[in-house]
């Protein structure tokens, strides 16, 4: 593999041994072993880096903040419930579901996991683990090990675009290199469409090679380049666009205006031929707003970001003892952003779009904190955070409710405000969002394989697309779903750009609980 990787011109390679790491024969692979092979068989130039008990320190992320809380309350609705005969209960998470697993029921599946290393049968192994470990682990084979001859026969090979919408979100990067790597795996041509429906029109289509892809797991923003202008912008060019370059298939990785150009081509079928391919999206959004699916790419990227603000004001205001800080979240319609990044904050107040705000909410919210600070011993008060999405409200901007509360609160607290901005959309992907974004790229890259094979079986002259065969992947609770896009619209609120459900509202109660509100009413 290594060799392989030099042969091409990669020159910079990271092996990562775990520290229990054994060979088929169950004799343990030492990190200086792996160093004397490299050096000695291959010639590269290797050093040895223990990272030890630096992984267990650090700040916790956004989601080791959220993930132990929703835990911790499902732990306690377990012991209220419980009876002599209920079992105890180990509290994990599955996908994005909190879950309930008899305790004995997990520590004999760990047991079986040490079982089967011993028995040396490293397939069952593997199967124990979690249900998503062994597609981690082989998407890690299939975006880093380079084979010689393609996977697919020359028939079965097909011209893969790829396109990026709407704002920048991290893992869009990542994505785009899973699918680029698997298509060149396979002997598919992948086909990278530059600056979005913009580029397509202006023909900016250039074909994306292994290797210079090899450092966009890291890179946050979009390398292909993204805005907002939808295919109906002229859809009969469009339609010529991808009858020139022969696209057999279209992967679209971005936000809700990805979902809305989905849809447009995929009505778009009953007048334009080069629109019955396979054409997927993967959502990819800070806000978190693309309707049916619990995640999107960029969303835990940006909640980081967002809770290390946070934290660095909250500090500044609990060193001013009596200070409220009004921060504002980007988010659009969507106050997912806001929410969880409440809860993983502590924020006292947050303020969404699903819920607005009115004159009768704010003398509550004013109520609370001052009876908050009040029962603060003197000269020791905390200083707290009140967390409001952009689109809250058109009136009470976060500029009014910085003045209300300095207005109000005075002479128990102070208040300023802070806004995040486009910060939100920066920075390097969270490791979560580069997990996810190689699980999820390559189940597209599947799924238009599976529906290509579906379209080839046709008789080429009356060959047409199936609506499935246009949909959107979506994590669901505890497992991944595909959605055909014209279901989705029956779940989307098209005005507001958002979906008609959101898992996260619930969430809102738990935030007034921490903060103490409902025993202070």
């Amino acid at each position: 593999m290594l060799g392989q990787d030099r042969e091409i011109g990669k020159r910079k390679t990271i092996v990562i041994v775990a520290e229990g790491a054994i060979d088929i024969d169950l004799n343990p692979i030492k990190a200086e072993y792996i160093k004397e092979v490299l050096t000695t068989r291959l010639g590269i130039d290797t050093r040895v880096t223990t990272l030890g008990h630096t992984q267990r320190g650090g700040r916790p992320c956004a989601w080791d903040r959220i993930l132990p809380t929703l835990q911790g309350v499902e732990a306690v609705s377990v012991l209220l419930e419980a009876t002599p005969e209920t079992p105890s209960y180990m509290i994990g998470i599955h996908e994005n579901k909190i879950t309930r697993v008899p305790l004995m029921e997990a520590v004999e599946m760990t047991r079986a996991v040490a079982q089967a290393v011993n028995e040396k049968n490293f397939e069952k192994a593997v199967s124990l683990r979690d249900p998503d470990f062994a597609e981690r682990l082989d998407g890690f084979l299939a975006t880093s090990v380079l084979v010689k001859e393609p996977d697919q026969p020359e028939q079965k090979r097909l011209r893969v675009a790829i396109m990026h919408m709407g704002a920048p979100a991290g893992g869009m990067n990542a994505a785009t290199r899973a699918a680029v790597r698997y298509c060149v795996r396979q002997g598919h041509t992948p086909l990278a469409v530059q600056n979005g429906f913009r580029g397509l029109l202006d023909d900016n289509i250039t074909e994306l090679s292994w290797l210079g892809v090899d450092s966009w797991q890291v890179r946050g923003g979009s390398e292909l380049g993204t805005n907002r202008i939808l295919p109906s912008t002229d859809l009969g060019a469009v339609a010529s666009t991808f009858q020139k370059f022969s696209f057999d298939a279209l992967m679209m990785i971005g936000g809700f205006e990805a979902f809305h150009a989905l849809l447009i081509l995929e009505e778009g079928r009953k007048h334009y031929p080069a629109f019955h391919i396979p054409m997927v999206h993967l959502p990819a959004t800070l806000s978190n707003n693309v309707p049916m699916t619990e995640y999107s790419l960029g969303s835990d990227t940006s909640l980081n970001a967002l809770v290390d603000a946070c934290d660095a004001i909250k500090q500044s205001a609990s060193a001013s003892r009596d200070r409220v800080f009004v921060v504002e979240t980007q988010g659009g319609n969507c106050g997912y952003l806001a929410t969880m990044g409440a809860l993983a904050t502590g924020a006292s107040l947050v303020y969404i779009p699903e819920t607005g705000i009115n004159l009768d909410m704010l003398r509550r919210d004013v109520k609370f904190l001052k009876t908050r600070y009040s029962l603060d011993e003197r000269g020791r008060s905390e200083g707290r955070l009140v967390i409001r999405c952009e689109a809250a409200s058109s009136v009470y901007t976060t500029d009014v409710l910085t003045k209300m509360f300095k207005e109000e609160g005075a002479p128990l607290f102070d208040a300023r405000s802070a806004s995040l901005g486009h910060t939100l959309q920066g920075g390097v992907p969270s490791p979560m969002d580069r997990a996810r974004a190689v699980r999820l790229a390559l189940k597209c890259m599947t799924f238009i394989e599976q529906h290509h094979a579906l379209l080839q079986a046709q008789p080429a002259k009356t060959r047409q697309a199936s609506g499935d065969s246009a949909a959107v992947i979506t994590v669901q609770s505890h497992s991944i779903k595909w959605v055909p896009v014209q279901e989705m619209v029956k779940h989307a609120d098209m005005k507001n750009r958002r979906g008609k459900a959101s898992w996260w509202q619930g969430v809102t109660g738990l935030i007034e609980a921490l903060t103490g509100r409902p025993s202070l009413k």
